[in-house]
C-alpha cells in the first residue's frame, strides 16, 4: 500500500518551503527530509519540481568516499604498450629466486602482480611452469 501523507503535513511542509530546499541542497536524502514531515518522498520531491529547485543527478561519484582512479588497485592509468607489458614480464622472470621466495614466505599472487605490473594470470601460470606449490585459501 503506497504510503499518503496528511493534508496538515503537506500544508506544513509548503510552509517551510526554504528550509527544505536548504536541506535539500545541502544534499540531504529526500527520503529522509520527507519522513522529517510526513509526507512521501514522491510528493516531496513533486513539490520540490513546483518551486522550481533543480534535480540532483540520480548517480554523484564524487560524492562517493573514494575516486575512481582508486577502485582498481594497481590499474594503469593508460594502457600499456607490448614492449612495457614485455619489460614488466622481463623483470619478474629475472627476480625469479626473490619471488619464489616471497611467494613462499606467504605473499600475495595478487600483491605481487601488482608490484612487478603483470597480470595475475601471467604470474600464477610462471609460478606453475616453476613448479612452485600453490597456496589455497583458507
Amino acid at each position: 500500500m503506497a504510503l499518503r501523507s496528511h493534508p496538515a503535513a503537506r500544508e506544513a511542509a509548503r510552509a517551510d518551503r526554504e528550509t527544505i530546499t536548504g536541506r535539500y541542497h545541502a544534499r540531504e536524502p529526500v527520503s529522509r527530509i520527507a519522513a522529517d514531515y510526513g509526507v512521501s518522498p514522491t510528493w516531496l520531491r513533486n513539490q520540490l519540481d513546483t518551486w522550481g529547485v533543480p534535480r540532483r543527478p540520480a548517480h554523484e561519484p564524487e560524492t562517493q568516499r573514494r575516486p575512481t582512479a582508486h577502485v582498481f588497485k594497481g590499474r594503469a592509468a593508460q594502457p600499456r604498450t607490448h614492449a612495457q607489458v614485455r619489460a614488466a614480464r622481463a623483470d619478474f622472470l629475472r627476480d625469479r629466486t626473490h619471488v619464489t621466495a616471497r611467494y613462499e614466505a606467504g605473499t600475495s599472487a595478487t600483491r605481487l602482480a601488482r608490484e612487478y605490473r603483470v597480470s595475475l594470470a601471467w604470474l600464477t601460470d610462471t609460478l606453475d611452469n616453476w613448479c612452485v606449490p600453490r597456496r589455497t585459501r583458507p
